[in-house]
């Protein structure tokens, strides 16, 4: 009967241990080294894509707002010494069903002025704008601005407001709205970070003011440069641009989880050599489920940014285990309970007849596995993401004491 149990625990394990990426059961796809995002991405370069930089910022009226150095229809028309190209305007175009955009126009002749417009963020309500922006003097320096739309009309800004964040020894750039609305985020070099541009969030309090800034911390903030925020719709997951994190070279752009139980974010994972190469690639950000645009300098020949369209598509992996006592007998409809990074609980499974169990789990991800049988000591497991998602779950006796006198 030994004999029999240990033959299947090898089973049953040798099935654990054939793990193979995928994106449903039946489709198997390969996913390069450098890959730890938890997708596989297909990758297209836009259309729109000019001799001038185009870098992607943020989604208005359902319009696709972009910054670029664009020199028809913009307002600069004079070289910034930085970038060596016209100095940066706002542009919007129409995300069409099939992914493509049609032809960029400028976005405010309000907002966009003389010197290079920066990244922007619109609340949830897309009533009020986030811009940056720097002067002719100092083009290095981008501050933050907001202002408000003025009700029922298509696009009259007004009362704009310079933020107390802004600084003339500082700079502050690449603002992002997280879906909820309760967070600004953004880039900025200013004092006490880790070095470089580090990425921050302040809160947005329910009177529009907004509160003290807040490094996002040692896990997400190299001594290099980090900047580019992005958060999903979910709120679980942070994408950001760094120059840190053993990128193969210039700007990489990283996945980070946002474990919103203990409000912190987990270890970068690269995106991979679909997207990321010896050059520099910044502002991804999400339009769908989906779909998103990240720019990238790879492939253009003044050094400038192009827009890429990217197709991203979820890696599962399968989660394969039994449960079985401390002597390996197995245990038959014992519960078995996935728990996310936040503890939550994702699904619970009853074992089988041979007290095996499996969960498709997204690749990347951290986890954690409770079993429970009765008689016997809860037992819990916790997978870290960089580990093979397999196990053997031994409960031990639940033994209780009489302590009543003899």
């Amino acid at each position: 009967m030994k004999t029999t149990i240990h033959v299947l625990l090898s089973v049953l394990l040798l099935g654990a241990y054939n793990l193979a990426f995928n994106t449903d059961p039946n489709k198997n796809i390969e996913v390069d080294e450098l890959n730890k995002s938890g997708y596989v991405f297909d990758v297209k370069v836009s259309r729109i894509n000019s001799k001038y930089s185009e870098i992607a910022s943020a989604i208005f009226r359902d319009k696709l707002v972009i910054v670029s150095s664009k020199k028809i229809g913009a307002i600069g028309g004079r070289v910034d010494p930085i970038t060596n190209e016209p100095y940066t305007d706002l542009f919007c175009m129409d995300v069409n069903s099939n992914g493509s955009f049609s032809p960029p126009l400028l976005f405010s002749r309000i907002l966009n002025s003389k010197a290079s417009e920066g990244q922007v963020a619109f609340s949830s309500d897309e009533h009020t704008i986030y811009y940056t922006r720097n002067s002719r003097k100092n083009s290095a320096n981008y501050k933050l601005y907001k202002a408000t739309l003025e009700k029922d009309s298509y696009g009259n800004w007004m009362d704009h407001l310079e933020l107390a964040i802004s600084s003339e020894n500082y700079s502050v750039e690449n603002p992002h709205i997280s879906a909820d609305g309760n967070f600004l985020y953004f880039s900025s070099n200013m004092d006490g970070g880790f070095g470089g541009f580090d990425l921050y969030k302040a809160e947005i309090y329910k009177d529009g003011s907004i509160g003290n800034p807040i490094n996002l911390g040692g896990y997400v903030n190299s001594s290099s440069d980090e900047k580019y925020p992005h958060t999903s719709s979910d709120g679980k997951e942070l994408y950001f641009s760094s120059k840190g994190f053993n990128s193969i070279g210039g700007y990489d752009i990283f996945i980070s989880s946002i474990i919103s139980k203990h409000k912190d974010y987990s270890k970068p994972r690269n995106l991979g050599y679909s997207i990321n190469s010896i050059k520099d690639e910044v502002g991804y950000m999400i339009i769908n489920d989906k779909t998103g645009v990240f720019s990238s300098n790879k492939n253009h020949k003044s050094d400038g940014f192009n827009i890429y369209h990217v197709e991203a598509e979820a890696i599962y992996r399968e989660l394969q285990g039994v449960v079985v006592t401390e002597d390996d007998r197995i245990l038959p409809n014992s519960t078995v309970v996935l728990l996310n990074e936040d503890g939550k609980e994702v699904q619970r499974q009853t074992t089988s007849v041979d007290a095996s169990y499996r969960f498709k789990v997204k690749a990347f991800g951290d986890y954690k596995i409770v079993a429970v049988k009765e008689g016997f000591e809860n037992y819990s497991l916790q997978l870290e993401s960089d580990e093979n998602l397999k196990s053997v779950l031994r409960l031990s006796p639940n033994i209780t004491y009489n302590k009543s006198k003899p």
